[in-house]
């Protein structure tokens, strides 16, 4: 894993980008930019979250992603091609991705060397669909999505790997997702949780007819095509939860990995394993109230002692 050494005053642009959702950060990516301009550091605005970052950041240093992970998503997106160091500054409600607060950029800004930051490569998806209308082609950081509208119903989905026919599911809809998007809406659907160092996509049915469409774990390197079998009402491709493309029957998609992964800025302050317990509570102690109406958690293994020992 390679470390994030450079110091502000190592940088020539900086791209900061937000969105137009958050308007609350916006003030707060004035206050950077005016930070970084006393610096004499090229700084490019993307407020809406809508301008080609590839063209904008081209010659950048550094992005700054200001918001909460929604604007990671967002970025990542339009980052596809290029590996720029991006930093995600969290003013949402979880900062599973965008881990930094603003005091931390801040101190960055004012000079502090930062020796507890590193470069860690997010593996992301590349999704060409093909269809009667031709090919798109759009990238996901998190998860590709087979979507319905309100009126469900089971939709045959062929799956082929490299080429060779694998299975055919029938349900409600399909998630491919990478280790980013595995604490996503993947998990809430009984998806796997993987380690963030691996290459490998997950595909998980959305209630599934039947027991044995069971999620699978399938290397990063490996290609899989997915075919629309029926028809269906407002069935769409969504890609990240953000960006939406129709489907319908006869068309096919390929999912692989994209060329190029994200580079995010992340802290050494905390491993993967303290942020899953920490912003998903994963592995911790159930809570339940006390008498007096408070919260506080259940010490089971002190309660397995104490049952131990009682008698009839």
């Amino acid at each position: 894993m390679k470390s994030f050494d450079s110091s502000v005053y190592d940088l020539r642009q900086v791209v900061i980008a937000s969105t137009r959702y958050k308007p609350k950060a916006h003030p707060v990516v004035h206050e950077f930019a005016h930070t970084l301009e006393a610096l004499n550091i090229d700084v490019r605005l993307d407020l809406e979250g809508s301008a080609q970052l590839t063209e904008l950041a081209r010659d950048a240093d550094m992005v700054m992603a200001v918001g909460g992970d929604g604007t990671i998503l967002s970025t990542a997106r339009r980052l596809a091609g290029v590996s720029i160091p991006t930093l995600g500054v969290n003013m949402g409600k979880l900062g599973f991705l965008a881990e930094h607060s603003i005091s931390d950029v801040q101190a960055f800004l004012a000079g502090d060397k930062r020796g507890s930051w590193h470069l860690n490569p997010k593996m992301m998806l590349e999704v060409t669909l093909q269809n009667g209308h031709g090919t798109s082609t759009c990238y996901a950081l998190n998860d590709v999505t087979v979507s319905q509208g309100v009126m469900t119903r089971l939709i045959g989905i062929d799956m082929s790997v490299d080429g060779h026919h694998a299975t055919q599911y029938r349900s409600d809809g399909l998630i491919i997702s990478t280790p980013v998007g595995s604490t996503a809406y993947s998990l809430s659907v009984g998806g796997p949780i993987l380690g963030q160092g691996l290459r490998a996509m997950i595909v998980t049915p959305i209630a599934p007819h039947a027991l044995t469409n069971r999620p699978i774990v399938i290397e990063g390197g490996s290609s899989l095509t997915f075919r629309i079998d029926n028809p269906a009402d407002e069935l769409a491709l969504v890609i990240d939860g953000q960006a939406r493309l129709e489907l319908h029957q006869g068309d096919y998609f390929t999912v692989a990995a994209a060329e190029t992964d994200f580079m995010l800025i992340a802290s050494d302050k905390h491993n993967y394993f303290d942020i899953l317990r920490t912003k998903l509570a994963w592995g911790t102690v159930p809570v339940r109230p006390n008498p007096e109406g408070d919260m506080y958690q259940v010490e089971a293994r002190a309660e397995m002692a104490d049952s131990s020992q009682e008698t009839d």
